[in-house]
């Protein structure tokens, strides 16, 4: 149902304008806006065989009026940009009487760059820039609708740190469909892709080792190499790091691990390999290079162009050419397909490369056609050392992005967790709490829960929670008094012994105690709570919030009202598998959760991030309950796996760090590297996906991410990289292994 919204914030206003970089996304904001004020509609100019070397993207007439032109533009150099395009519409014999020139720029002096325009061209033009805009803001609610439109569709939010934007078309680009799809594929497990990565880049660290002249590197210490290489900490990585250091120092070996000194080097044939490769790699770059230049040069010379530094310009066009459409490129250079999509976006990178370059403005046109047409030469009928090149670098693509290591499927879940409101279950906290004296790697639950924070997600405990917590600590004291306290020398000397206590948090403090972290259980205790346990509810709940940012809300302040008769049918059957207390309070908690996402609309509002608000318990069965008790009622578990969050939000790499990467991978040595032993299904199955997400219904894609987005939070039966396990656990596993 349609409803009127707030006047807008001019200032609010203005600063979304000057977000947005993307032609694509101004285009469908601009008409929509052009619509509202003008009452106009916009069909796009006809007639032009070849858009992408002509120019001429984003150019519209009014319905009626053939000859009454609009452009819509994002680049910096209005001026320029605005004489090209009448020129580019004279060239191509498209009559028009006046152009209407649309921009999200301020575009300073409009009315001497009218009248030196209309002198040369003697063509009526008009002016709507950002000041316009802003001028129409609050024209009609038909304006207000169409920018939050554009704020719900493409400017995504992301709060921590600080506040920051980033403008995206996330449902119609297709690498968060491609991504999404690939996550639930049963099959992704097979490719093994976390550990191509971390065998190329444990060789990436030990290189310049040599046993011959001592020179070694311990775990550690490869382990910083590894963090210069790609620019931030990949803690998912970690793990599987520690594997292949033992299955690559293992008959094969590629890597030396000389134990008296607990320290690992480059055997002599894997030097050489690598010697080899790089020689090998270094020569395909300047081969690259050179080429490349000549090409370019050549269509310089026919616009009588010296552009000074031209290597730069290269490195920035692929750079850009593969953080804003490395996908479909990728997919191009390995398979052919895409090429629509190459066609639609490559003027626009080379237009932002040159506008942002040293060239000087009266020769930026000339050069961003000349770049334009030697790059599509090159791509379309490159030599063999830069189709290996380009194909290198779109394999260590592919690789990084199925990974979780892409600006755009950074932007998602980064703005989905600004989004997102989650409610911790025990099943997390006390497991969390246990993690306490670990080192920080082997903390599972506790780095869940403070990456979850450090990313905006807002956590809460209700009233239901915070006495199950208070309880289980009662518990405790009862127990180790009565089973423990007097039989501690038989725990602290044995690891197996401690290991076998059920309790998590007894076992965490033995093993604390036998670390010498801690000299009492009442020592202990007082990390969290006040040993006497006077004030339980109340130093768990200051506790909670101050390292875990875990808002406590009491049941009057959520203002909702859950069905009495569907509480006591849930209670009743959650009886059969739980004790009474706690199918009572998993009832209500879970009917809860489904009431706030009926009370904030959240099947309307939330887009294509799916369901706002959820559950996080390690205890998924109740929402089969659910399904049996109340069918199609609740359709969406509100159960967030654990391992969603740890894999996708708390240990995932960050856009701006992401950014960084990007920077020094493509292109580089590095980006060519990292392309080895890529499987070829890989690429296969990217491309199947891209294909189908060109078939999909454009007007149902928000849809179909919604519900892939929330199968991938929910699913138990989906398969994920790192599980959230703790770490005793494994230990005593391996002991009896």
């Amino acid at each position: 149902m349609a409803y009127e919204r707030e006047p807008l914030n001019t200032e609010g206003f203005r600063f979304a304008m000057n977000q947005i970089d993307d032609g694509f996304v101004f285009e469908n904001f601009g008409l929509s806006f052009l619509n509202a004020t003008l009452g106009y509609e916009f069909m796009p100019v006809g007639g032009v065989k070849d858009k992408g070397i002509d120019g001429l993207q984003y150019i519209y007439h009014q319905k009626g009026f053939d000859k009454v032109i609009y452009q819509l533009s994002t680049e910096i150099n209005s001026a320029n940009k605005l004489e090209t395009s009448i020129q580019k519409l004279i060239d191509n014999k498209i009559s028009f009487e006046s152009i209407t020139y649309v921009t999200n720029r301020i575009v300073l002096n409009k009315d001497t760059l009218i009248d030196s325009l209309f002198d040369k061209f003697k063509k009526h033009i008009k002016i709507f820039d950002q000041n316009w805009l802003v001028s129409y803001a609050n024209y009609s609610q038909a304006t207000v609708n169409a920018y939050y439109t554009f704020i719900d569709s493409y400017l995504h939010e992301f709060s921590k740190p600080g506040k920051s934007y980033v403008v995206s078309d996330l449902a119609n680009d297709s690498r968060l469909f491609v991504f999404l799809r690939q996550q639930l594929e049963t099959q992704r497990n097979d490719l093994k892709l976390d550990d191509l990565l971390a065998d190329t880049l444990i060789l990436f660290g030990l290189e310049g080792t040599d046993p011959d002249k001592k020179i070694f590197k311990t775990k550690t210490e490869l382990f910083e190499s590894i963090r210069k290489y790609v620019k931030f900490d990949p803690k998912i990585l970690d793990e599987t790091i520690e594997k292949r250091l033992i299955v690559l120092s293992t008959k094969p070996r590629k890597i030396n691990h000389h134990v008296p000194i607990n320290s690992y080097c480059l055997p002599y044939d894997t030097r050489l390999e690598i010697h080899n490769r790089n020689l090998a790699d270094e020569q395909l770059l300047d081969n690259f290079y050179t080429q490349t230049s000549s090409v370019i040069k050549k269509y310089f010379q026919d616009g009588d162009i010296v552009v000074r530094n031209l290597a730069k310009l290269i490195d920035e066009t692929i750079h850009k050419i593969f953080y804003q459409q490395g996908l479909e490129f990728s997919n191009y250079i390995l398979h052919g397909k895409s090429q629509q999509v190459i066609e639609k976006d490559l003027q626009e990178i080379i237009s932002r490369v040159v506008d942002e370059s040293s060239v000087v403005d009266r020769n930026k046109e000339l050069v961003k056609t000349a770049l334009l047409m030697a790059l599509r030469d090159i791509i379309y009928n490159g030599t063999i050392e830069q189709k290996k090149y380009f194909k290198s670098l779109s394999n260590t693509y592919m690789m990084m992005f199925l990974l979780q290591w892409n600006p755009q499927i950074a932007t998602y879940f980064e703005s989905m967790a600004s989004k997102m409101i989650v409610y911790v279950c025990t099943s997390i906290l006390i497991p969390a709490l246990s993690e306490y004296y670990l080192t920080p790697e082997n903390r599972r639950h506790w780095n869940l829960l403070k990456g979850a924070q450090q990313t905006g997600i807002r956590l809460y405990i209700s009233d239901a929670i915070i006495d199950e917590l208070k309880h289980h600590f009662y518990m405790l004291r009862n127990k180790y008094e009565k089973l423990f306290q007097h039989n501690e020398t038989i725990y602290l000397n044995s690891e197996a012994e401690t290991l076998y206590i059920d309790e998590i948090m007894i076992r965490a403090y033995f093993y604390a105690k036998s670390q010498k972290k801690v000299y009492s259980f009442d020592d202990f205790l007082s990390n969290f709570i006040d040993p006497d346990l006077k004030t339980v509810k109340d130093d768990l709940i200051i506790y909670l919030k101050s390292e875990f940012g875990i808002n406590y809300f009491n049941d009057e302040s959520l203002k909702i009202s859950i069905s009495e008769e569907e509480h006591l049918k849930l209670t009743e059957r959650l009886q059969e598998n739980k004790s009474p207390k706690k199918a009572e309070t998993d009832s209500k908690i879970i009917l809860s959760i489904y009431k706030l996402r009926e009370k904030n609309n959240e099947t309307a509002s939330s887009g294509i991030f799916g369901y706002k608000t959820w559950w996080l318990s390690k205890d998924s069965t109740t929402y089969k309950a659910v399904s049996e008790l109340f069918g199609d009622k609740y359709p969406v578990s509100c159960y967030i796996r654990p391992d969603f969050l740890y894999n996708h939000i708390a240990l995932a790499p960050k856009k701006q760090e992401i950014d960084k990467l990007y920077k020094e991978v493509f292109p580089s040595l590095l980006g060519v590297n990292l392309s080895f032993h890529l499987p070829q299904e890989v690429t296969d199955f990217v491309q199947e996906r891209i294909a189908e997400h060109a078939s999909k219904n454009p007007e149902r894609l928000t849809s179909i991410l919604a519900r892939l987005s929330e199968k991938l939070k929910s699913d138990p039966s989906v398969r994920n990289r790192k599980s959230v396990k703790l770490f005793l656990d494994e230990e005593l596993k391996s002991l009896m292994s």
